[in-house]
């Protein structure tokens, strides 16, 4: 949108595409911060200047980086903007982030209850970049096992248990779950030299939609420079056996999350790879019914240790 057409000021539902907020969430920071349309014309609804587009983008990125509400809205009103360029000057100093304190208007994001804070009004603005920033400096700083059990299962329940109570919000969960593999995914791309010539098979059950989980397991053996190849949904047994059996792979995960997603007819063909490789199921949607010779592991860590040992690292 060119700045011409900003001077003669937007709607609200306009100003809410252009900075992916929701409509309702620019009315509520009118009403409580005073951050709202201040062109008036009589007759006619008031509209957002180009300064008043800057000044809430900039509150967007405060509350995207941790900063509470009421303190990104009064950092905003006092920015020093350049109007012309829609961007705050203020912007180019770093932010200063203070640990987690009670009384505190400035959330820490080294810390657990500030990481999933900061991570989960990120995903309520619908601001990807903001979540993939914040995972990814959590993973370079602490690494993939603690992210996931400490900030992103937290994270994801906390918004699921949102859905659960008003059924809403289930836009914020799927956005913040690409971002997470999108973190993840990069990490593994990151990962160009491999120590296991015989690479590590991550797949879902033939009725499994969700691999969230795979693609953290593949980020976790990739920061041990462990190789996978990770098959997706839904994938059916025979061309899972068949992948196994062109890779040579020294492991196999298969990954069931709902009751009724998994099918036991995916070890059969499994069963008789040779060479042997590990085979685990992972999820909590195998009903305890695994056959011999197929393992599970109840968390990360131990799933990284057991498919690390199956390629000969440990």
């Amino acid at each position: 949108m060119s700045q011409a057409n900003l001077e003669f000021g937007l709607t609200v539902a306009a100003v809410a595409r252009r900075l992916g907020i929701a409509p309702d969430t620019l009315r509520t920071w009118d009403r409580r911060y005073g951050l709202g349309p201040s062109d008036h014309v009589q007759g006619r609804h008031r509209r957002y200047s180009p300064a008043d587009i800057a000044r809430l983008d900039y509150m967007r990125s405060l509350v995207a980086s941790g900063i509470a509400t009421s303190e990104a809205a009064r950092l905003a009103r006092e920015a020093d903007l350049d109007a012309a360029t829609l961007v705050p000057r203020s912007r180019t100093n770093p932010l200063h982030v203070v640990p987690d304190v009670e009384d505190s208007n400035v959330v820490g994001i080294d810390g657990v209850r500030g990481s999933i804070k900061a991570l989960s009004r990120s995903a309520a603005l619908l601001d990807a970049r903001a979540c993939e920033d914040l995972l990814d400096r959590l993973i370079a700083k602490h690494g993939v096992t603690w992210t996931w059990d400490s900030v992103v299962v937290p994270t994801l329940v906390k918004l699921g248990k949102t859905w659960e109570e008003s059924q809403q919000g289930i836009e914020a969960e799927h956005l913040l779950s690409e971002a997470i593999m999108s973190s993840f995914r990069k990490l593994v791309s990151d990962s160009t030299e491999t120590t296991n010539a015989r690479p590590i098979v991550l797949a879902s059950a033939p009725h499994e939609l969700h691999t969230l989980p795979l693609h953290a397991i593949a980020a976790g053996l990739a920061e041990h420079g462990i190789s996978t190849r990770v098959l997706g949904a839904r994938t059916p047994a025979d061309s899972l056996s068949s992948a196994v059996r062109q890779l040579g792979a020294c492991a196999v995960v298969v990954w069931s999350q709902s009751f009724g997603t998994a099918d036991y007819t995916v070890w059969e063909g499994l069963g008789r790879q040779r060479p042997a490789p590990l085979l685990m199921a992972g999820g909590p949607g195998w009903d305890g019914k695994i056959p011999d010779g197929v393992i599970t592991k109840s968390d990360l860590s131990s799933t990284l240790i057991a498919l690390a040992a199956a390629t000969g690292r440990m």
